[in-house]
């Protein structure tokens, strides 16, 4: 019986020796839902470093493309600026012409600016008659002058 006892003992210290093997592992299902601990350097695909180079080419280039529009963006910004500007002034100076010319159509201004350079008032005032008569072949209620030869209809 006692050496029935010990292999009973010696196997069950077998199995608890397994049983300790295998308690580090975890699971099938639990190894695929958890990522910790799990080490990615063996693989054999690993990506190369000269494959990444086409892609920093073409970020660079696309980086550099958008540098450019965003400083004709604020070239374009600024020459808008400089042509409101501008118009800003010309706005002004309008006005400032408008006024002055308004100033000037003033009888009162007028007469005052004449007298000063030695203008005086007509004696007399001439009336000339109408270059262009009205004929035969113009209706009464039109202008004598056209802005075209007669027509062949109304002539008769």
């Amino acid at each position: 019986m006692s050496a029935s006892i010990v292999s009973r003992e010696a196997s069950e210290a077998n199995s608890l020796d397994s049983t300790r093997r295998r308690d580090p592992q975890p699971p099938a299902k639990v190894r695929r839902e958890s990522w910790i601990g799990v080490d990615f350097a063996p693989l054999a695909n690993a990506p190369s470093s000269r494959s990444f180079i086409p892609l920093l080419v073409l970020a660079l280039i696309v980086a550099l493309g958008v540098a450019s529009l965003r400083i004709d963006l604020i070239r374009t910004r600024y020459a808008l600026a400089e042509a409101m500007a501008a118009e800003q002034t010309l706005i002004e100076e309008q006005r400032a012409l408008i006024v002055r010319q308004r100033r000037l159509r003033d009888p009162a201004v007028l007469a005052t600016l004449a007298a000063e350079r030695g203008y005086r008032s007509a004696e007399s005032v001439r009336t000339m008659p109408d270059p262009m008569p009205a004929t035969s072949f113009v209706d009464p209620g039109l202008p004598a002058v056209g802005s075209g030869p007669p027509r062949e209809d109304l002539a008769q």
